[in-house]
């Protein structure tokens, strides 16, 4: 479910409760964006990561609500989203298939104005609120078929210029295809 709050990005991570994203929390807790069993930085659009915590005090099999917002200072209406979960054995975890909804007003910049998107969480029971994790820049893999009327362009050199001015170069598949992974979300020019 996306909740939509008119906020600040300081804001925004005080949502969660506290002013600092140290990824360990005012009560001990323990806070992790994980890809697999290896704490990440970064998370790809459309696919899962695991968001992981350590909640020491808390009893097995009490609810919890995991808060997850958008760190911006470029939009207006941050997006947030909302999973729960149980605490198992002091630990909770959960995975989120990574979301970014884009609309007309969304304005991720272009190079030296770029700002990546990026997320951070929290989790909320018993009435209590733990700290921010540490935030997870978001990425994308790109699939773009390069054709000419009635051939497939094998083999054939690009360039692109990314949202965050950074350029990949390579050829193109045996399918006339562009694959670049984890690229930075946002407008990609292709300039050769």
């Amino acid at each position: 479910m996306k909740i939509m709050y008119i906020l600040t990005a300081l804001l925004t991570i005080s949502l969660c409760g506290c002013a600092t994203m140290t990824g360990t929390g005012k009560n001990g807790e323990k806070l992790l964006w994980k890809n697999g069993f290896r704490q990440t930085d970064r998370a790809v659009l459309n696919k899962d990561i695991t968001i992981f915590a350590r909640l020491p005090n808390v009893a097995d099999g009490t609810k919890v609500k995991i808060t997850i917002s958008e760190v911006t200072t470029k939009k207006e209406t941050p997006l947030v989203y909302e999973l729960e979960s149980v605490v198992k054995h002091g630990k909770v975890k959960a995975l989120w298939h990574v979301k970014y909804d884009v609309d007309d007003e969304t304005d991720l910049g272009f190079g030296e104005n770029y700002e990546q998107p990026s997320y951070v969480f929290c989790v909320s029971y018993e009435n209590k609120t733990s700290g921010v994790s540490t935030p997870v820049r978001l990425f994308c893999d790109l699939y773009m078929k390069l054709d000419f009327p009635g051939r497939v362009l094998t083999d054939y050199p690009y360039c692109l210029r990314l949202a965050d001015g950074s350029t990949r170069q390579g050829k193109t598949n045996k399918d006339g295809l562009i694959i670049e992974k984890e690229i930075p979300v946002g407008a990609v020019r292709r300039l050769f």
